[in-house]
């Protein structure tokens, strides 16, 4: 072979040799982590007292902190202790796409000579750090961002600028109610007033003593606790919400008592099926959400507590049926259940129990007439049952409700517990 042609083939193999140990020497490193993308912010969350968003052509908006966040400008206003933390959250550890330039001579082609979108983050130990933010990169999935008197300049995610580009509209607190939910003492709903029992639940005191459903009474808390103004950016809109909650259809006014006082939320719906509120809370008339609408168009008879029966999950120990002239009476013994001293089916005196832990009113009445055709006693709690025509109505007793019964109901009891009886036995083979 020519020596020259086995010189070039050689070196042809020792170039492809290298190339394949470069190949997996580069396989064999680690991936890139979020951990590695260069950090343009890194301050500490602690730290961060104060921040100003500035956009252009926009006026400043400051965000103070105190014994919460504040905005201090463009309006003087609580601020969304939510939304500016997750601000905080962002300038704390800002971290970049990549580094595009170490060092960066000229920013202007990068939007960040004039930025459109500049904050500066204020520390406790009086330094502060400012950050630009400019033209969004070709892709449109990332914008350059630079730090004032650094030359690096850097790609971060287009939701980081989203993150940080507020308005004093966004960041403001929308609670149109800032109570403290866990020291509410008292709720008002039109004419009905809710307060707390000795057992923290709730209860009915106006128009009368009445039992409460401790659930819906819980839901018209939290309903009025997230009642919030919606966002909105249009100055013109917002200026025809008088107008608009003043020709509305009134819907409910709700007062919240707390450790703090009593505040007030008024809320009418417009022509469009759009609700308006206004607060004793926060100065104007805001639009609002239809839930908050729908919570405070209830009703008396919407929070009374239609269970007959107040043990709920705990499991009695005694439980007695009298109805058609006879009388269910079980005792708890042990793991037992007995009847007359005898041993009975523990799951037929289950579903007894279930059913009356189950009987629920279909309405309320005024008065409950009739001869009492059934009595049912759950350990310390008895409800009577009385029947006029084919009508039930039942009273607890010592207490002056009346309450609308299903007569399917009162059958189904009387056979559950008639239906009660002593456990099959095993008969004793014969002897051989």
């Amino acid at each position: 072979m020519d020596p020259k042609r086995l010189m070039i083939a050689a070196l042809v193999l020792i170039g492809l040799s290298g190339a394949l140990w470069w190949s997996n020497k580069q396989e064999q490193k680690p991936a890139a982590s979020p951990d590695d993308a260069p950090k343009v912010l890194e301050i500490p969350q602690d730290q961060i007292n104060k921040i100003e968003i500035r956009r252009m052509g926009a006026e400043p908006v400051v965000l103070t902190k105190g014994a919460g966040w504040g905005i201090a400008a463009p309006v003087k206003l609580p601020a969304d202790g939510d939304a500016v933390n997750a601000m905080v959250a962002t300038l704390a550890v800002l971290t970049s796409e990549r580094l595009v330039d170490e060092k960066a001579a000229d920013f202007k082609p990068y939007g960040l000579a004039a930025p459109i979108l500049s904050l500066v983050v204020g520390r406790a130990d009086g330094k502060s750090h400012t950050l630009h933010l400019g033209d969004n990169a070709p892709s449109g999935a990332a914008a350059y961002a630079r730090v004032e008197g650094e030359q690096r300049l850097f790609l971060v995610p287009s939701a980081t600028r989203a993150a940080l580009e507020k308005t004093w509209r966004d960041l403001r607190d929308k609670r149109l109610l800032p109570f403290d939910a866990e020291k509410v003492t008292r709720v008002e709903l039109g004419a009905i007033a809710f307060g707390k029992n000795s057992g923290n639940a709730w209860t009915i005191v106006q128009p009368k003593a009445l039992r409460a459903d401790n659930f819906a009474a819980e839901e018209l808390v939290r309903k009025l606790k997230d009642a919030k103004m919606e966002v909105t950016n249009d100055t013109e809109e917002e200026a025809g919400f008088p107008a608009k909650f003043a020709a509305g259809t009134p819907v409910g006014i709700a007062k919240v008592t707390d450790a703090k006082g009593t505040m007030q939320i008024e809320v009418r719906k417009g022509k469009e099926n759009d609700y308006y509120a206004r607060s004793s809370a926060v100065e104007g008339v805001f639009k609002t959400t239809a839930e908050l609408g729908d919570g405070l168009a209830k009703k008396l008879d919407d929070f009374r507590n239609k269970k007959l029966f107040e043990f709920g999950f705990n499991q009695p120990d005694t439980v007695e049926v009298k109805q058609g002239g006879a009388v269910y009476a079980f005792k708890k013994s042990g793991s037992d259940w007995k009847r007359d001293g005898k041993t009975v089916e523990p799951g037929e005196v289950q579903q007894v129990v279930d059913r009356l832990r189950e009987l629920t009113a279909t309405g309320f009445a005024d008065t409950g007439p009739g001869a009492i055709v059934a009595e049912y006693v759950v350990g310390k709690e008895t409800v009577v049952v009385n029947q006029q025509g084919e009508k039930y109505f039942a009273r607890r007793a010592n207490e002056p409700e009346v309450y609308v019964l299903d007569g399917k109901a009162v059958s189904e009891i009387k056979d559950l517990a008639a239906a009660v009886k002593e456990p099959a036995t095993t008969p004793t083979p014969a002897k051989k």
